[in-house]
Order: C-alpha cells, then structure tokens, then sequence
C-alpha cells in the first residue's frame, strides 16, 4: 500500500517511457521496495524484465565504481586529491600538439568534480587504435577547453582518464578494481562489467539500442561506444547491475556518511566525496551530483538542499541518496531501446522521485 502510487506511475511509463524498469528503494538500513516493470527487450520479440534483469547503467558506473575506488586509494595513501595528474601520468600535460602548461595544473579533484577543463566528449570510437592501451592514451593526451578548475563541465573523457591514472596507480584494470574495493566488500553478486564473460546469458540482460551493424539490439554488449571500444571497460560507462545491488552500494555510502558504517569507506572519506567540490550550473561532489533545489531537476522537488547527492546514466538510469530522508532511491531502465530518440525519461524522472519521496 506504501507504494501504491508509485506502482501506478511506474506501470503507465511502460510502453512510453521506457519498455521496462526495475526500482529499489532502500531505507533504515534495509530494502524496502523492490519491482520490476514492463519488458528487458521488446524488439524483435517481447521478454519481460524481472528484479533479477541486470541493466547497462551507463554513467552510474562514475559514482558507484570510478570515485569510490578513488575513495579507497585515498585512504590507501596511493593517490591525494591535490596531486598533479602529470605526477601520475606525466603525457596528461601533453597534447598531439606538444606540453600544454595549463593541463600540467590539473589536479584529480578536479577529474572527479568534472572541472579539469576537458571536453565533455570525443569520439574515441572512430579513431583508427588498435588496442584499449593506444584509446586511453589518446584520452589523456585530449586537448582541454578552458583552463582547469574554472568551471564545470560533465566530462565522460575525464573520467576515461581517471580510469588510466587507476590503473597506472595499482597496477590493476578498473574491473578488477571494482571487485576487490566495492563488489567482495559488499557481497554483490551481479553488479560487473561485461556480463556475458562473468556466466550471464543474453536473457538475464535488459536490451539497449538496435545496433546498425547488425540489426539487433545489444545485449550484454555496454550500450556507450567509447566504452565498447575500451572492451567494456572504464570509469565513464560499462558497469551492469540489478536495481536492488545499486541501492545496496548507495546505502553503504550513505551509513558511511553518517557515521554508522565503514564497510565501503570511513565517514571522513565519505563526507569529502559527497560535498560540493565544483559548482557552476550544476554542483558536483567527487564523483556525485549535489543536489540543489534551484538547479538540479532529475531529482525532484522534495530532496533536502546539500543533502541528498545523485547521478544518471544515459540508458536511463538514476541513483539519489538523501541522508536526511535516510533513503537511497533507484530506477534502472533501458528507455535507449529499441532508439535513443526517446527522451521522455528526463520528464519522468522528477515525477518519480517526488512521489518516491511523499510515499516515505
């Protein structure tokens, strides 16, 4: 009956929307909703979605894998937040056209914040490279488009190069990294990249976008180009989940927050993620975007100011976590099949937080 609303709204997105999506809300420590909606692939035949469909979550895989495990290098003493990324990556302050003084002052807050000044996109996918090596290379050899630590602009590309920075830092591929300081930690069990080479069958994954070169839509394959033509593997997009391990990972972040956790991070590390580090139009934590009632739409009305922090995926996914509330909210849905051109999500999306909210 809690949820009841909810259900309705969720129920009439079907078919609109998006062809399926899976919730989860977790709150008081525990989940306390959890449900599946509509279908994982409606072309060239219909499959419906269940709680255990796992979903491409394009750009939460920034939040949930890139800044926590910068979190825990953190606390490692691998890496500090004002450190130069030419300390690191010494081509960072290079471009194809030769040095680049300003990106030398580039320090990894400003990565994590999406203030380091690069570009919001480049196609990676259309350059002639023959390995995941030469493609993260050219990412961090990208040319900057104002000087770093001026502005915010959302930058997929910067969070190719964190990728690069985490992997020269450990020794270790991002997947790998995943799984040691988020996924064993917290027991998840269906929360990887590239979930076809970890025993999942097509049918257990949640269809994107038809796939021009072949006709069918991709399943199982990450849904971002970039991101597929680094086999799946990056900071920006490539991590698959159920709806109910997002909020798990949420929730352990949010408990670290509060103090009342330190399973995923400690409280110090977690309050330094998740308070605004860069603001302009929008406002961005490490990794989070602050939520600010005058600016930030996704998320409703009825979040608490500077206290709540969330992301999206493209795909058609979202995570907001409110520590006032004591909620960690989840919506996973594949509203990129069969096309992309359906936008409708960005309506929806405060519709559903808000009655999330009035439902608690």
């Amino acid at each position: 009956m809690r949820f009841n609303s909810l259900r309705n709204v969720l129920s009439k997105a079907v078919g609109d929307v998006f062809p399926g999506a899976s919730v989860a809300v977790y709150t008081d420590d525990k989940l306390v909703y959890e449900e599946a909606f509509g279908y994982a692939e409606t072309i060239p035949e219909r499959r419906e979605t269940t709680v255990e469909t796992l979903y491409d979550l394009a750009s939460l895989t920034k939040p949930l894998a890139t800044s926590i495990i910068f979190a825990k290098l953190l606390e490692e003493g691998l890496i500090h937040l004002k450190q130069k990324v030419s300390e690191v990556l010494p081509e960072y302050s290079r471009t194809n056209a030769g040095q680049d003084e300003l990106k030398s002052k580039t320090e990894i807050w400003m990565l994590l914040s999406h203030s380091a000044g690069l570009p919001a996109w480049v196609p990676l996918y259309k350059l002639e490279k023959n390995s995941r090596t030469e493609l993260l290379d050219e990412a961090v050899r990208s040319f900057i488009s104002c000087p770093p630590g001026l502005k915010v602009i959302y930058s997929d590309i910067g969070y190719i190069v964190l990728t690069a920075l985490a992997e020269k830092v450990t020794g270790e591929r991002i997947d790998r990294l995943f799984e040691k300081l988020v996924a064993r930690p917290l027991g998840l069990r269906k929360t990887v990249y590239n979930p076809l080479k970890h025993g999942f069958s097509v049918n257990e994954v949640a269809s994107t976008e038809i796939d021009p070169a072949t006709g069918f839509p991709l399943r199982g394959v990450v849904h971002d180009e970039n991101a597929r033509v680094l086999e799946g593997l990056s900071g920006h997009a490539g991590l698959f989940s159920v709806s109910r391990e997002v909020a798990l990972i949420g929730g352990e972040l949010m408990q670290a927050y509060l103090g009342r956790s330190d399973t995923l991070v400690k409280k110090a590390t977690a309050t330094t993620m998740l308070s605004p580090w860069a603001i302009n139009d929008y406002c961005y934590g490490l990794g989070w975007q602050v939520y600010r009632k005058t600016v930030t739409q996704a998320f409703g009305d009825l979040m608490t100011d500077g206290r709540a922090f969330g992301h999206t995926g493209f795909t058609g996914t979202s995570i907001c976590m409110d520590v006032e509330h004591n909620v960690v909210a989840v919506l996973l849905s594949n509203r990129v099949h069969p096309t992309r051109e359906n936008t409708k999500i960005m309506r929806f999306r405060p519709v559903f937080h808000n009655l999330l909210i009035s439902s608690l």
